[in-house]
Order: structure tokens, then C-alpha cells, then sequence
């Protein structure tokens, strides 16, 4: 039944943690399963592993923070291999545990008023 309010977040938390884990398939696979594609690598681009990924919030943060307007590039300024794998494991973590969150709650006041409960 579409319109079982508790059963739609748990739906949505368990679409979260699918794609958490599909982000941490990507760390996986550039730090222990053969590497990723480096465009930026020496020659025009090479196969590598990633040994240090950074987690550092202020410099991945920071890409989200920069001005989409002028020279800067917003967050098409990444050019580092490590900051895209490193935001891939922030986004994982985020994505697993907000899925488990809204599997545990209930949806609140506000939400039940003002979002439509139905899967069409």
C-alpha cells in the first residue's frame, strides 16, 4: 500500500543505502581492486590506485563553497583523483547513514502534510 507513510521512508532509507554502497563500491575499487582512470595522470591519463584519498571536510567542502560564477569553477574545479575518492566515502557515509535514519523514524508533522504519500 503506496500510501503507508512509514513503509515510504523506509523505501527511501533503503534506496539511500543502495546508493552508499555503490559510492563505497567506488572507493573499493580505486583503493584496493585495480585503480580508476586518472585523467589528469602524467602522458595523457593512466590506470592507478589511489593509496591516500583525502577526508579532509574544508577541502572537499570547500569545492561546494566556491563562487559557480567566474574563473573558479565551482565544483568542476576538482582535479585531484584523491578529493573526488575522498568525497566518495564522505558521500557514502552520509547516504548509509541517513538511510538508516529515515528507516528508524517516522516521518514528521510537516512532512506528512506537505509531501503527497502516493507511488504513482
Amino acid at each position: 500500500n503506496w500510501k503507508y507513510r512509514n513503509k515510504m521512508t523506509t523505501i527511501l532509507g533503503i534506496h539511500l543505502i543502495l546508493l552508499g554502497i555503490g559510492s563505497f563500491l567506488l572507493v573499493f575499487k580505486a583503493f584496493y581492486f585495480g585503480g580508476i582512470y586518472d585523467t589528469w595522470a602524467p602522458g595523457g591519463g593512466d590506470v592507478r590506485k589511489i593509496t591516500n584519498f583525502t577526508l579532509s571536510p574544508s577541502i572537499l567542502f570547500g569545492y561546494l563553497l566556491k563562487s559557480p560564477f567566474g574563473g573558479e569553477g565551482w565544483i568542476v574545479s576538482v582535479d585531484d583523483l584523491e578529493d573526488i575518492i575522498g568525497g566518495h566515502v564522505w558521500l557514502a557515509s552520509i547516504c548509509i547513514l541517513g538511510g538508516i535514519w529515515h528507516i528508524l523514524t517516522k516521518p514528521f508533522a510537516w512532512a506528512r502534510r506537505a509531501l503527497v504519500w502516493s507511488g504513482e
